[in-house]
């Protein structure tokens, strides 16, 4: 499953279903100055107690031609309106003169987001993140703006986080979270439902130290030969690891190139440490291996049987002996 969605844009994909549980409401807004209206809106132009047969109603929309109307009109064309109208008699007299100034409004907002936090992407376009990583979603729109966005992280309904800073992923086991998301102006336009998947991986990975041939241990002190290869290695099962850090004898950790075995060929005792990081900053506990590549053998002496009849008799050899 974990490779099943690739995300674009980092998190999300489009996907043209409607949230089911999102029942947007279409209506005229007002941001203090200038009305938002949805698109395919109607409008009607009413003069009470008009008697058709001494005048009538015309209007201009957009500075189009004067018309006189007749039944609602539909407005199809997203932007700026103008609506001018005035009564007008039989004898051609205008009066009653308005205008009405609104924008109209027809698209959604379109769903987009920051992240405040560790975060990673694989090659397969996996996005990563940890528990202490923020995620805001917000909607972008150039009309009316953005008055909801309803968010589902994998627990239940859709919720409208509008306002909230950055949402975290505590308390969640470490994988696969659905994310679902849907945003609405305040006009009632609603976006189709943004649906993809984020992987939490709040564990670091484990790595190890192995060698090509087996040591020896001899009064509690492990031997290895000078010739022995050591490999080290480190596994993640999420994010991936980003490198293995390696401390010789004391030295600093530095970044090991784990293609390339090690060999510790200086006699002498030896401490190799090592820990590994994903790509999120996790990071693994010090792995340590202590051992001695120099082997100190007791000396070896010469000694001497001799043989007569009450016995054999050992004695060492003590001069001509060359060192």
């Amino acid at each position: 499953m974990k490779k099943l969605f690739a995300v674009i844009a980092c998190i999300f994909v489009l996907s043209a279903v409607m949230a089911q549980s999102v029942e947007p409401v279409r209506k005229v807004w007002n941001d203090g100055t200038t009305d938002y209206i949805p698109l395919g809106t109607e409008f009607q132009l009413r003069a009470e107690n008009l008697d058709p047969e001494t005048g009538d109603i015309i209007y201009t929309y957009n500075s189009g031609e004067a018309t006189v109307y007749q039944n609602p009109v539909p407005l199809t064309e997203e932007g700026p309106i103008v609506i001018s109208w005035a009564t007008k008699d039989l004898w051609g007299n205008i009066t009653n003169a308005k205008t009405y100034s609104a924008i109209v409004d027809g698209t959604a907002p379109e769903v987009k987001f920051l992240v405040n936090g560790p975060s990673y992407m694989d090659s397969d376009g996996i996005f990563y993140v940890r528990e202490t990583t923020g995620i805001q979603l917000f909607g972008e729109d150039e009309l009316s703006g953005t008055e909801h966005i309803f968010v589902n992280l994998g627990e239940g309904d859709l919720t409208d986080v509008k306002g909230d800073t950055f949402v975290y992923l505590v308390d969640r086991e470490d994988g696969e979270i659905a994310v679902e998301c849907v945003a609405v102006d305040y006009v009632g336009n609603a976006s189709d439902k943004f649906e993809s998947y984020i992987y939490l991986d709040n564990t670091a990975p484990t790595v190890y130290i192995d060698i090509d041939k087996t040591p020896v241990e001899i009064s509690g002190v492990q031997y290895v030969s000078p010739t022995t290869k050591f490999t080290l290695s480190a596994r993640d099962e999420l994010a991936g690891v980003e490198g293995i850090y390696l401390s010789l004898d004391g030295q600093d950790f530095a970044k090991y190139d784990a293609s390339q075995p090690l060999m510790v060929a200086e006699p002498g005792e030896h401490v190799i440490r090592a820990y590994a990081k994903d790509n999120l900053g996790n990071v693994s506990s010090v792995a340590e291996m202590s051992f001695s590549t120099r082997l100190t053998l007791p000396p070896a002496n010469l000694y001497l049987n001799v043989g007569n009849q009450s016995g054999t008799t050992t004695q060492s050899a003590t001069t001509n002996v060359e060192k």
